[in-house]
């Protein structure tokens, strides 16, 4: 008979020796020397899963060390909870959550914010824990990240130099601004925010960066005209249609052109969108090519373009199809103010078509003569 603890041969095997350091189980393993060389190797066994306690008792420890101003064990916590994300992320993440982690992150940075620079790594891991887990609820919490000295934090990390500083404190100030208009108008006011939105586009962060900063832009120029000139003088319109042209993703296009239709409906912003000679092929170019969405915003902007500076539109759009587009847009079906705008647009470029015939300045090369005037 060969007992449990005995190895066929008679030997009695390799007991295992169990070790625990901090809170993770180490098993000591002794490999085959047909396999390794005869080395101890460590194996970490998995962490027990949070209970709702443990939150309770890390929200609590993180209040009273950031009330303290204790900015070693605040980074200490900080690092524990970024940690248990980590491991059995979803039920952690879930108590965590629950008993109000958010919220004493968010106050932990503005306790620090103020001296940032004292503080920077505890400010730059709080930001990294809190945007790895959006998307959130916009709780209480966010909105102490739009204090004054936490904005100004925002900004500087905006315009850091490290790349992941740069989109953790870009997701914050999209979240944010997304609460309160005072929110926004207190971001404009801090300078180098609206660079900093611009040059994150520019570099070419990520794909995800460039989303966010496009959405944190279009909150900013809905609320706020003064800023939308400020914008556009910094080159946000050459920014869209260059990445209209160069960007094959259906979600940046339709951000693009959502914040463009908002930047032609300030008077003075039309003038810098008309001067520029890629976006009215580019508009009429993604008519009915992207999402309905896409299609709306396009019939508007160049409906608003038009009843800025009329007739030098309308001819510029016929020389590229847009007459054929439209024309296709009422037949396929729209809502009812881009179906409006759509109908106003034909017969205003069926007029100029007719005097442009009339006259024999059409190019053979446009097509449109074959296409029935019912308008």
């Amino acid at each position: 008979m060969v007992l449990p603890w005995r190895s066929r041969g008679g030997r009695r095997a390799e007991r295992r020796n169990l070790s625990t350091s901090g809170d993770t189980s180490v098993v000591k393993i002794k490999v085959p020397a047909q396999l390794r060389s005869s080395k101890i190797e460590l194996v970490q066994s998995p962490r027990a899963p949070l209970t709702p306690r443990d939150a309770v008792e890390i929200c609590r420890r993180l209040e009273n060390a950031t009330a303290r101003e204790e900015n070693a064990e605040c980074l200490e916590i900080v690092s524990k909870i970024k940690n248990l994300a980590r491991d059995n992320g979803e039920t952690n993440k879930k108590w965590l959550l629950q008993y109000g982690v958010v919220s004493e992150l968010t106050s932990c940075f503005q306790r620090f914010a103020s001296t940032r620079g004292e503080h920077a790594r505890l400010l730059e891991e709080v930001l990294s824990v809190i945007t790895s887990w959006l998307p959130l609820s916009r709780t209480e919490g966010f909105s102490k990240m739009g204090s004054t000295a936490s904005l100004n934090t925002l900004v500087s990390f905006l315009n850091a130099p490290d790349a992941k500083t740069r989109q953790n404190a870009l997701f914050i100030i999209r979240e944010v601004i997304a609460i309160d208009k005072r929110f926004v108008y207190a971001l404009t006011d801090i300078e180098g925010a609206c660079e900093g939105l611009i040059k994150i586009i520019k570099d070419s962060v990520s794909t995800s960066s460039t989303k966010a900063s496009i959405m944190a832009i279009y909150r900013i120029i809905s609320c706020d005209n003064k800023t939308t000139l400020k914008l556009v003088n910094l080159g946000l319109v050459a920014l869209i249609a260059e990445m209209i042209v160069n960007n094959a993703e259906k979600s940046v296009c339709e951000r693009c052109l959502v914040v463009l239709n908002v930047v032609c409906d300030n008077e003075q912003s039309r003038e810098d969108v008309l001067g520029n000679a890629l976006i009215v092929p580019l508009i009429v170019k993604k008519i009915l090519r992207v999402s309905d969405l896409a299609t709306q915003c396009s019939v508007s902007i160049l409906w608003k373009l038009w009843r800025k500076n009329r007739e030098d539109v309308l001819l510029e759009a016929l020389q590229v199809g847009a007459f054929e587009k439209l024309l296709v847009v009422l037949q396929v079906g729209c809502e009812e103010k881009t179906k409006e705008r759509a109908s106003e647009l034909l017969r205003n470029l069926n007029r100029c078509r007719n005097e442009m015939e009339n006259t024999n300045c059409v190019d053979s090369s446009m097509h449109l003569k074959n296409v029935k005037k019912s308008f």
